[in-house]
């Protein structure tokens, strides 16, 4: 059994269960008294996913807004990330896509993403709709969860383990090509290959490719642009989850926009 360690981090606002979250799944334990995260907190624990042990280092990051170089130093090398929100506040929803998201990007780059809406025990100012939809615009999972009783922390905790485990090493595993994308052509040809490979079939899937090219109005396909791969992108993760499901399309979604963001800043 291999053994790898891996880095995540709890990203939202303050006060929304994000250290309630890790003493839960972590040591089984919950507290309703309310401690502010001052810095960083940093938990262990050792999960199985397959045939790996997977040592997770769970960084509980300050959640005050405005403290962006603690917060970005922080996340630096993190390999998966909760953002969490209170589902008693609506406005920790919505900074999840006005504020953290964007800090964890400028970070860590494009990682691995679950949306945890916290405190499922009590009274919701929230709706299981609002919770999607944030999720969509985030293209990640979410789970509707409680500190206080258990309700899906191991679950979410065990999934985004198996994400990560995923993600990086896809490539290998894959016999893909050792080289990186050197330009936009580049980044074209290995959405339309790794696409094809993830339908399962290249005869299939140039016809569906062939028909997302015209909806993301790509003109010249040996001269891309950045918008028109990003409209491409979205275009086929949309399809992607009708097709293959939330999962499957989430994880190859990461590799494209991955690829994509070397070559402008930015978030899709």
């Amino acid at each position: 059994m291999q053994v790898v360690k891996r880095k995540i981090v709890l990203l939202g606002d303050g006060a929304v269960g994000k250290t309630s979250l890790i003493n839960r799944f972590v040591l089984n334990k919950f507290s309703d008294k309310y401690i502010q995260t001052i810095g960083v907190k940093v938990s262990k624990k050792t999960v199985t996913v397959d045939d790996t042990e997977m040592i997770l280092m769970i960084w509980d990051v300050l959640g005050q807004k405005g403290f962006t170089k603690v917060q970005e130093a922080s996340l630096r090398g993190s390999e998966g990330a909760f953002l969490v929100c209170d589902l008693t506040r609506p406005e920790t929803l919505s900074s999840l896509t006005g504020y953290w998201r964007d800090v964890l990007v400028r970070a860590a780059g494009e990682v691995p993403v679950i949306l945890l809406a916290n405190k499922s025990d009590l009274e919701w100012a929230v709706s299981e709709d609002d919770v999607r939809a944030v999720a969509d615009e985030l293209s990640a999972p979410w789970y509707i969860t409680s500190a206080k009783t258990g309700e899906n922390v191991e679950e979410a905790f065990h999934n985004l383990a198996g994400m990560m485990l995923e993600f990086e090493p896809v490539r290998r595993e894959r016999g893909e090509e050792k080289a990186d994308v050197m330009n936009l052509r580049d980044v074209l040809d290995y959405i339309m290959t790794d696409f094809a490979r993830t339908y399962g079939s290249f005869e299939d899937a140039m016809p569906i490719i062939r028909k997302q090219f015209e909806r993301a109005n790509i003109k010249d396909m040996e001269n891309p642009t950045y918008d028109e791969i990003e409209r491409l992108i979205k275009n086929l993760y949309e399809l992607s989850r009708e097709m293959m499901g939330d999962e499957k399309a989430y994880r190859m979604r990461l590799r494209w926009v991955g690829k994509l963001r070397k070559f402008r800043g930015g978030d899709i």
